[in-house]
């Protein structure tokens, strides 16, 4: 629907959006997941709050029947879906980069070019943090993983160690 109305970008940026300030709220995401709160009672908040980001009719309409749907806990990997969908629509790739410590924007587009000129293709970079990493980054592309990370060094030597 997205498509043939050409709104494929306005419902990815306000989806994305929205996920991120579900995730960016504890509170908020406990009580869209919990069955303690009626599916209209979270369609209503899930309304205001789309109406406030002003996302696209298509894209709010999308959001209440998810809503309705007992759904609304899952928005957040939802919208990640949709993005991924969205950027293949476009022709690019979407990657997940998961670092130790939060990394500023112009890092975020150094890594997005660094990726793309080694893939050959427009690629566009979601930046997650897990200080359990240590340091170094993870890139997940699909399926496939590149770990860099300090956390899997450290684990190969102590693995490397256990074996001598």
């Amino acid at each position: 629907m997205a498509i043939t109305s050409g709104e494929v970008d306005a419902v990815d940026s306000g989806l994305t959006a929205l996920g991120k300030l579900i995730e960016g709220d504890a509170a908020l995401a406990r009580a869209l997941k919990s069955p303690l709160y009626k599916s209209e009672e979270k369609s209503a908040v899930l309304a205001t709050l789309t109406e406030k980001l002003g996302m696209p009719e298509l894209a709010r309409k999308f959001v209440g029947v998810v809503a309705l749907n007992r759904r609304a806990g899952e928005l957040p990997s939802i919208a990640k879906s949709f993005a991924e969908k969205a950027a293949k629509h476009r022709g690019a790739s979407r990657i997940t980069a998961r670092v130790a410590k939060p990394i500023s924007k112009d890092q975020t587009l150094s890594l997005e070019s660094a990726v793309s000129k080694a893939l050959g293709r427009s690629v566009t970079v979601d930046v997650e943090v897990d200080p359990a990493l240590i340091g170094g980054l993870q890139l997940k592309m699909g399926s496939r993983l590149v770990d860099a990370s300090i956390r899997t060094k450290l684990n190969n030597l102590t693995n490397l160690m256990k074996g001598a």
